[in-house]
């Protein structure tokens, strides 16, 4: 069983009229809504030898603070975003009819009230061992619907071709999760922390240029809404990490449970989502008309 960490203290950084101020605040994580964790289907998209090597068992994590800092590297632009550390982002303004004041009162002086201009973020807990693991998935939000759905027909944006040139479609979704469960329940340097929101899930899409509130490790900018993503999420000990900061975690052979084909193959081909009603009856399911 992982470790849970109660982590309270994390440095909050404050934008005023464009400099940056920063310091530190005793926060706990703030009760929010659980992502999503339904999936009909996951699947990962890299060049071939980085899914042969997850084919063998090798999950291979980055941390949020990697992402948030990434530069430099081939799919640096899909892949980098500045606020994956950042687990609250406040802000004053009106929002929904209510006038929503930020400010800020430092001990022995008077308080400073924010404008709708300056924009506070803290950072989550400890970034650089908040390890993340980033598929792809078909499922619907919390809404019912699915991104992308039209007249029953679900195409894969091209832009994937730009992660890789192959894809890995796990094919068990309840085993992958028991192989993935074990490998961590087992590793003696890895650790829980309620600022993870139960550890995996969908990742919502939401527009941020005026979003004041809890971000967390499931929301993401509306632009990266393509990638379809559902992610793994842990806190991994320092001493676990490898010298590039990540996290090499090795869960078993999947080649039974998994099957790799091309990118190409797999953004050409617009997959069919057929709907199905179901009544139990005397125990058993029984289809019902639409």
């Amino acid at each position: 069983m992982l470790t849970t960490i109660q982590t309270q203290l994390e440095a909050v950084i404050v934008q005023i009229g464009g400099k940056m101020v920063s310091g530190e605040v005793q926060m706990q994580a703030i009760p929010d809504r659980m992502p999503n964790k339904q999936c009909w289907m996951l699947f990962k998209v890299a060049n071939l030898d980085r899914l042969q090597a997850l084919q063998h068992g090798l999950l291979y994590m980055n941390s949020v603070d990697y992402f948030a800092k990434l530069e430099g590297e081939a799919g640096a632009a899909l892949r980098r975003d500045e606020l994956e550390n950042v687990y609250l982002k406040l802000s004053s303004g009106m929002r929904d009819g209510v006038v929503r004041e930020l400010a800020l009162q430092v001990e022995g002086h008077d308080e400073i009230v924010l404008t709708p201009e300056t924009i506070m973020t803290l950072n989550l807990p400890r970034p650089e061992t908040v390890m993340v693991y980033c598929l792809g998935s078909v499922s619907a939000g919390h809404d019912g619907q699915i991104w992308g759905l039209d007249n029953g027909m679900l195409q894969f944006s091209e832009r994937f071709r730009e992660f890789g040139t192959h894809v890995l479609r796990i094919t068990n979704h309840a085993e992958f999760s028991k192989r993935l469960s074990q490998a961590i329940a087992t590793h003696p340097l890895l650790y829980n922390s309620p600022f993870f929101e139960g550890g995996y899930g969908q990742v919502d899409y939401i527009d941020f240029r005026d979003y004041s509130g809890p971000k967390g490790l499931f929301r993401k900018p509306i632009e990266y809404a393509w990638q379809r993503e559902y992610r793994l999420c842990f806190g991994a000990e320092p001493e676990a990490l490898n010298d590039r900061g990540a996290l090499e975690l090795n869960i078993g052979d999947l080649s039974d449970i998994t099957q790799i084909t091309t990118v190409e193959s797999f953004t050409s081909n617009p997959m069919k989502i057929i709907e199905r009603k179901y009544r139990i009856v005397d125990g058993k399911p029984v289809q019902a008309p639409n």
